[in-house]
This record gives C-alpha cells, structure tokens and sequence, in this order.
C-alpha cells in the first residue's frame, strides 16, 4: 500500500502534501484591464511569512514593486467551496495591499485589494495565479510504500 505524507496547516491540522504551502510557486500576476501578465515567484518560509518577486520590467511597467513581503493577518479556514481548499488573509504592510489567499492542491490564488481596512473589499485589483508541477510533488514527496 502507498502513502502520502502529510504536512501540518496551522488551525487545521494534518492534510495530505498537495496541501503544502511552504517553498516557492511560479506566479503569473494578472495586470487590470489588459491581457498582460508578470511573470515572477511566490516563495513561503513559513505559514505567517512570504515575498512575492515580480520581473523587474513587468512590475516598473504595472507601477508595482518587483518585491513585495508577505504576513499572514488571520488564521487559516476551510472554505464554504467545499474541496478541503482552504483561505486565509495576508497583508503586505510597505505597499498597504491586503490579500486574500485560497489554497487548492497544486495551486494558490491572491486576491489583491489596495488600501485601508475600510474601503470597499468586493472588487479585487490584481490577480495572482500560482502554481506548482506534477514533477516538484513527485521530488518533494516521494510515494512511501507500507505493508
């Protein structure tokens, strides 16, 4: 019989590896009212802390840094979707963007909002999609045979 390891998601508890968050994802960052996209990485060391790195060209292009850091503002929670995805809220501080963060297996979505807690928070501003190859699960976390 196989296995799959598990990792552990703060306030949640034990999931299957294709919930790992943890390390760097490839980002396309979605520019509004355009088809253009930035090319960059997401990189997490931990739960509460990440850095977004956009291609330096894209971003002075979009009007936005080409590093951004990463908090985590909330706890992590299952989403009402259904699918075990889960969501959380970042912040990054230097720039005053709050971002909301949803978790599938093999891929991350940032939802990024500007400015104050009080302004309006149905419309996102940017995009971010993050994903991850079937070959970095395959390296990472090996099938583990048990009898």
């Amino acid at each position: 019989m196989r296995r799959h390891p598990t990792v552990d998601i703060p306030n949640i508890g034990p999931k299957d590896h294709a919930w790992d968050l943890l390390g760097e994802w490839t980002v396309d960052f979605e520019v509004p009212g355009t088809d253009e996209r930035i090319h960059g990485k997401v990189q997490f060391q931990s739960w509460s802390e990440g850095e977004l790195f956009l291609e330096p060209w894209g971003a002075a292009e979009a009007g936005v840094p080409e590093y951004i850091p990463l908090e985590r503002a909330s706890k992590v929670h299952l989403t009402d979707a259904g699918g075990g995805a889960l969501q959380w809220v970042m912040l990054a501080p230097t720039i005053q963007w709050t971002l909301q963060a949803t978790l599938w297996p093999g891929a991350l979505y940032l939802f990024v909002h500007e400015g104050k807690e009080d302004d309006d928070r149905e419309e996102y501003h940017y995009r971010l999609s993050a994903g991850r190859t079937r070959q970095y699960y395959h390296q990472k976390y090996p099938l583990v045979q048990t009898t």
